[in-house]
């Protein structure tokens, strides 16, 4: 069995306390560009700097030093000079990494924190390469009352079937115009190799499929490295990251007309199961929906959609060997009372009945996230009423990104 996979995370919602102020530092109002660019006098003609005046400068950022955002950058407008080095420091004096590009110093990704202070210390060169002095401040990043925690579904250490998509979860909404930025922070690594792209299900989940079910033995990790960004009226609290695994391609194809299941593994039938389904008015929907979990035994009522037991269409079974395929209740079970007609018939509510015996072989030899193709009737599933990233067409999929 494989170790339990990477997965970093915070177990519960952060509160953080007293949102700071939003002081903006004003920028040098010298017209010159960050970084020492030639003035000018009245008739408009670069004057170079005198080598003895001393160089000054004006640091800020786009949302003041108070209330930073982490990921932002730290503008640097020097006067008479350059910038020769750039040291930001953490409350207890570490070092905090990053770079100096264009007149501004980029911390490196994740190393600022949500609700933390840090001391910037900038040196200057002068017009004649001279070290002076030069300036620092004092930085705050900015501190929501709520923060964002971000999770992994079906992560857990053991396999999973070959068409789970790689599941993360965000535990409040994404705003619609914040998504692609967090989506491009998500980076999926493959073993092989695949071809997949990203989609937004619904505002608090992103999902990567292959273009196809994932090869045999596959293994993936995952990473969301969107720490400090903002989501909407909150912000993303730390990175996580963690890792997939799958075994064989098992597919289970369901003919709705000839009342047969076949269940292949990597290409090959293993088995040509009879099988009943849906009886008219309560029809088997078609297309493509993943085991979503495993039930032995589970209470099935038509009570819980309205149905009452006294209706002649009204139930109430213990059923083994479940295996559930839809929100609304289609599953594969065990339906002994039913064995007069499996593969000749359709005479259930919208489950795919089966004998005791191949219930059970079933239930061993299937895996949560296996899909399980269904044909032949005129009801499609849609995507919310299963795991439902192979309802839509590879191009249908890629639509669903939010980066253009």
């Amino acid at each position: 069995m494989a170790t339990s996979p990477i997965t970093h995370s915070i177990s519960r919602r952060a509160m953080l306390a007293g949102a700071a102020g939003a002081a903006l530092v004003g920028c040098s109002t010298n017209p010159s560009a960050p970084g020492g660019a030639d003035a000018s006098d009245e008739s408009g003609v670069p004057q170079q700097p005198s080598a003895n005046m001393s160089p000054t400068a004006a640091i800020s950022t786009a949302h003041g030093l108070t209330s930073m955002w982490p990921n932002e950058p730290v503008n640097i407008d020097v006067e008479h000079g350059s910038i020769d080095t750039v040291i930001v420091t953490d409350a207890a004096g570490a070092t905090i990494p990053g770079s100096v590009q264009a007149g501004q110093w980029r911390p490196d990704r994740g190393a600022l924190l949500l609700g933390s202070s840090y001391h910037i210390m900038v040196t200057l060169l002068d017009a004649a390469g001279r070290p002076q002095p030069g300036a620092e401040a004092a930085i705050t990043t900015v501190k929501p009352e709520l923060v964002v925690e971000v999770d992994f579904r079906y992560a857990d250490g053991h396999p999973v079937g070959n068409g789970m998509p790689i599941w993360v979860r965000f535990d409040m909404p994404i705003a619609d115009e914040q998504r692609a930025a967090i989506e491009k922070t998500a980076v999926v690594t493959t073993s092989p190799p695949q071809e997949g792209a990203w989609g937004w299900v619904d505002e608090t989940t992103l999902q990567w499929r292959p273009k196809t079910y994932w090869l045999p033995g596959s293994t993936a990790h995952v990473e969301v490295n969107a720490a400090g960004l903002p989501a909407g009226d909150t912000w993303v609290l730390a990175d996580a990251a963690a890792d997939y695994m799958y075994g064989d391609l098992r597919v289970l194809q369901a003919n709705i007309d000839t009342h047969t299941l076949t269940c292949l593994r990597n290409g090959e039938i293993v088995s040509i199961l009879p099988v009943s389904m849906g009886k008219p008015g309560y029809e088997t929907m078609t297309g493509t929906k993943l085991i979503m979990e495993k039930q032995s035994p589970v209470i099935m009522d038509s009570e819980s959609y309205g149905v009452p037991h006294s209706s002649p269409e009204g139930y109430r079974i213990t059923a083994y060997f479940a295996q559930r395929v839809t929100w609304s209740g289609e599953y594969f079970h065990a339906a002994p009372w039913a064995d007069y007609a499996h593969g000749n018939s359709n005479v259930s509510h919208g489950c795919t009945g089966l004998s005791d015996a191949n219930a059970q072989w079933l239930y061993d030899f299937t895996l949560v996230g296996d899909p399980a193709e269904f044909t032949g009737s005129t009801f499609p599933v849609q995507a919310y009423q299963t795991f439902g990233c192979w309802t839509y067409s590879w191009e249908e999929w890629q639509a669903l990104s939010a980066v253009v």
